[in-house]
């Protein structure tokens, strides 16, 4: 097999490991109440599954990144994968809501060691031009992210039953654990035997935070996905129970918000070397935390309707398209050495906004899409101001230390 074509089929493996934990969520979304209906849960405890997939998803990858530096990429990749295989498998089976949010809690641990690894190995592989292939396996993923909502409600609507949709996530994982046995070699030339060790660990982190680009990526990142992860969320009650959308109809409408995010990694694809990680993270931020005013602007102003709800989330997702690759890059490519450790704690930022998220809505849960859309600004103002704040302080450091 030539190079080209083994360049060609790695990055495709890596879009779908990068996908796997997004496309995990979003295909059960259309099933959430029947979810709680079929396992006799109340009203709003999917949401919890929601959020714990996502706080072990966030806090998984602060270990697997390290560890994927100390012993390499493909043992931690492969027990990733088929740790997620068989959590899907526990899912499906399941007999009860604590049974049920139990599984997809080790579900996320498995995904999450796929999203970390293959961050790394994009860095491994393409080194400091790294940044546009980045923002390629946010575009193929987010490709799988606006059609996973219609496949799952299709899946649901055919089978009758939303048992049917996370046996689909297991044929998944069992795919992306056949794939990553053949098509990928070890990226790792460069094992770190003290990487991954507990009783360095927190140091190491101490020293990588210790820049202070790494924190605004970190601020940026969480309060971005936070914004968006209250809307993945809470929208299914909004358009399916608040508006009357059909299952179908709210996978249609939900992929439409999602465009935005394709639109705004494609931008990156092509600025992201012209501008660098931080003017593109700035230029996002700005954009996601004016498309979620507009949004609480229209809401207060007129209710919830689907236009109202949709078009400004649009903008919001243009600017998340920007965010998400600018600050992987932006933390990713000057550690070469430590490229799972940074992976690692990018991905910690970007799942701990999103669980704090998630728990905050399900909290504030009421009959009105007034919750969501209030974290939605929340949270995205927050991305906007602590990204100025990081870097103007970085700014301000640099100035003292040439003075």
């Amino acid at each position: 097999m030539d190079a080209t074509r083994r360049s060609g089929l790695l990055l495709a493996l890596l879009v779908g490991l990068c996908g796997l934990g997004e496309v995990s969520t979003q295909l059960l979304l259309p099933s959430l109440a029947a979810i709680e209906h079929g396992l006799a849960a109340a009203p709003g405890s999917s949401l919890v599954a929601l959020s714990v997939f996502v706080g072990a998803f966030g806090v998984g990858q602060l270990f697997f990144g390290p560890l994927s530096d100390r012993i390499g990429r493909k043992p931690v990749l492969l027990a990733g994968v088929a740790t997620y295989v068989l959590a899907s498998l526990w899912m499906a089976f399941a007999h009860s809501m604590p049974e049920f949010i139990a599984g997809r809690a080790l579900q996320g641990l498995g995904a999450c060691a796929a999203l970390v690894v293959a961050r790394a190995i994009v860095r491994d592989v393409w080194r400091e031009k790294a940044g546009p292939i980045m923002a390629i396996t946010v575009i193929g993923m987010l490709c799988t992210i606006m059609l996973s909502p219609v496949i799952g409600g299709l899946i649901a609507a055919k089978a009758g039953s939303w048992r049917a949709v996370v046996v689909a996530t297991v044929i998944i994982g069992i795919v992306a654990l056949l794939a990553c046995t053949l098509l990928y070699r070890e990226s790792n030339q460069a094992k770190d035997p003290l990487a991954g060790r507990l009783a360095t660990l927190a140091g190491n982190y101490r020293e990588l935070l210790k820049g202070a680009e790494v924190r605004a990526f970190s601020f940026a990142i969480a309060g971005t996905y936070g914004a968006m992860f209250c809307v993945i969320a809470g929208s299914s009650r909004v358009f399916v129970g608040q508006l009357g959308l059909s299952p179908t109809q709210y996978g249609l409408v939900f992929g439409g918000i999602v465009s935005g995010l394709i639109t705004g990694a494609i931008l990156s694809n092509r600025l992201i070397m012209k501008l660098g990680p931080a003017r593109l993270v700035g230029i996002g931020t700005a954009l996601v935390a004016t498309g979620a005013l507009i949004t609480l602007a229209v809401l207060l102003a007129a209710g919830p309707s689907v236009p109202g709800l949709l078009l400004p989330q649009v903008l919001l997702t243009l600017g998340a398209g920007m965010v998400l690759p600018g600050s992987v890059a932006g933390a990713v490519i000057p550690n070469p050495t430590r490229a799972g450790l940074a992976a690692g704690f990018i991905g910690f930022a970007q799942m701990a906004g999103a669980t704090l998220s998630g728990l905050l809505l399900s909290a504030l849960q009421n009959d009105s899409a007034l919750p969501m859309i209030g974290l939605n600004v929340t949270f995205a103002v927050a991305a906007f101001g602590l990204f100025r704040l990081a870097r103007a302080h970085q700014a301000r450091a640099v100035a003292l230390a040439t003075d």
